[in-house]
């Protein structure tokens, strides 16, 4: 609805109506980045086109490897101590934070650490920056909400379906964060990094999984239980990305969150079916 002052006429109002759309026009045309996309002849799917295929590629080796790896390495020890596993997530955020604060690896951080999004040096900055961190405050924060959904997760799933989850959803997030700015033709002219969208998405499964789990938020109970406080989550970022709130990457903190609540659907799917399956084999009693 617009409220238009003073005297008003049909054609006065046509008139005013057909300004606005052509200065809207001029505005978008002339905008700083769409003069950037036009001399460096950049195009939607010249910007997605290897991130997208990265991410594909990305989730199908991640699928295939990760229970190859925890089943023929050492690192199947992780499926013995499901725990064991959140904390090596979190040690190895705890090392690239520490080597942003070393001035030998900036350049390195830089490249692989940090989703520039406009310009990747690599595409595996989509998954360098989901563990990354450059303050304390960010790293603590993340690092805190994995321990405390992650470790009941992970006991859950097993150490194998967690890591693949985790893993994959990074990515998405990250692939996420360049897909909607695009689409939404805004600025890609900066650079996003944190394990907010991996974060988001163990949040997602955790609470498809256990929809009414108690949890609290600066030690004050939520009411509803998990799935009740997942969605006000999602409902602020959704905000948040609309109304362009803060410097947060809203998008990518949405796409985890679909990733988290995919795999939750599709866990849960196996799970019942292992269940059904279990008591089709059950021997009977004479």
């Amino acid at each position: 609805m617009m409220r238009l002052f003073g005297r008003f006429s049909p054609s006065r109002g046509l008139r005013l109506l057909k300004f606005k759309h052509q200065r809207r026009q001029q505005r978008r045309d002339s905008s700083t980045w769409s003069r950037y996309n036009k001399h460096y002849g950049n195009s939607n799917w010249d910007r997605l086109k290897g991130p997208a295929l990265f991410t594909l590629a990305f989730c199908v080796g991640t699928t295939l490897g990760v229970p190859l790896l925890m089943k023929f390495t050492p690192l199947g020890i992780l499926t013995r101590n499901p725990s064991w596993l959140i904390y090596s997530i979190i040690a190895a955020n705890g090392l690239v934070f520490l080597m942003w604060k070393n001035p030998n690896f900036i350049t390195f951080m830089s490249r692989y650490g940090l989703l520039v999004k406009d310009k990747m040096y690599s595409n595996w900055s989509l998954l360098g920056s989901a563990f990354s961190h450059q303050s304390f405050m960010h790293i603590f924060v993340n690092m805190f909400v994995l321990q405390s959904f992650g470790t009941s997760l992970c006991a859950m799933l097993g150490a194998t379906n967690f890591l693949v989850m985790y893993l994959n959803s990074a990515v998405i997030a990250s692939f996420v964060s360049i897909l909607v700015p695009t689409l939404m033709r805004t600025s890609l002219a900066v650079g996003s990094l944190g394990a907010s969208g991996a974060v988001f998405s163990v949040v997602g499964a955790f609470s498809y999984l256990i929809p009414k789990a108690p949890i609290a938020l600066f030690f004050i109970p939520v009411p509803g239980g998990a799935w009740f406080a997942f969605l006000g989550a999602i409902a602020y970022n959704a905000a948040g990305l609309f109304f362009r709130w803060g410097a947060y990457d809203y998008a990518a903190h949405l796409g985890g969150s679909m990733a988290g609540v995919a795999y939750g659907w599709y866990y849960t799917k196996k799970m019942r079916e292992q269940r059904a399956r279990a008591r089709t084999i059950r021997p009977r009693g004479f």
